[in-house]
């Protein structure tokens, strides 16, 4: 049985809008990435020093992210393309006085200023809700050669009446999803929950989560869909910091929701997913 308890909807902007601007690294002791896998993530490094216009500093960097980006196109050849995020508070872009944010408020400082975001998450999303909300908006506004990601989870294991959606029709309706982008000639991209706090004995578990990320795992296997798996770079993340040094991401000690510190390593890891998954919009990554 999944532990109790779902998100309640936040408070702020629940659609578009453009990212705040900076992005100041965490500043948490280190740990780089490697290539992640189902299990994780292996490696280890420095923190980056990296530039305010690069976005970097402080944060737990990757090493060979591999697949795409970074460099592997010529940036000036690359056409303009419009990354439409559907999620839940985790993702949301909220007002600018909030101290709470989502990481895809953040996401835009690691990408190339060709991608233009149209960030329509919404706090209390559950995949069941926003599927019959604004997956219609974006619907609406895809074009040929745009890209849609997709993180839900959060609120799809809890137990408030009306977002609880189990496992299997979970991942069906992701599915669901992807085939309704692909009609619109556009590129379809899971992504995993990102970890909730789930301590134990000073190591983060990841039991009410990680049915969905199975059921998402089997984009991997069975279709064309890369999948970027925040889960995994997260859960490894919080084991690699600590409880204590956690606080620092997770806003007044919530178990889900971020600071800006945490958006932005959240959104950080975003970005290396797409290119070590060889995902298309990877050659965006800064």
């Amino acid at each position: 049985m999944l532990p109790s308890g779902g998100m309640a909807p936040s408070a702020g902007a629940g659609s578009g809008g453009s990212a705040q601007p900076g992005g100041a690294g965490v500043g948490l002791p280190s740990g780089g990435a490697g290539a992640a896998n189902q299990a994780g993530m292996a490696g280890s490094g420095p923190l980056a020093g990296g530039s305010p216009n690069g976005g970097t500093g402080g944060l737990v960097t990757g090493g060979d992210t591999g697949g795409g980006g970074g460099g592997a196109v010529d940036p000036t050849l690359l056409p303009a393309v419009t990354l439409h995020l559907a999620g839940d508070s985790t993702v949301m872009t909220y007002a600018a006085d909030s101290l709470q944010e989502g990481w895809g408020q953040e996401l835009p400082q690691f990408l190339l200023a060709k991608v233009t975001i149209d960030n329509q998450a919404l706090g209390g999303s559950s995949v069941k809700t926003f599927y019959a909300g604004r997956w219609q908006t974006i619907l609406e506004n895809l074009h040929s050669g745009d890209y849609v990601a997709a993180a839900f989870g959060a609120n799809d294991s809890g137990t408030v009446e009306g977002r609880h959606v189990e496992p299997p029709e979970f991942q069906a309706t992701f599915a669901k999803m992807a085939d309704e982008v692909r009609a619109k000639q556009a590129t379809f991209i899971a992504v995993t929950p990102s970890a909730l706090q789930q301590w134990s004995g000073g190591v983060e578990g990841n039991q009410r989560l990680e049915p969905y990320v199975t059921v998402l795992h089997s984009f991997d296997e069975t279709s064309d869909v890369k999948l970027v798996d925040l889960n995994a770079r997260s859960v490894e993340f919080l084991n690699q910091i600590g409880q204590e040094a956690a606080k620092q991401i997770y806003i007044n000690g919530d178990k889900a929701h971020f600071t800006k510190k945490g958006a932005t390593q959240m959104a950080q890891f975003v970005a290396q997913e797409l290119a070590r998954v060889g995902s298309p919009l990877g050659d965006y990554v800064k």
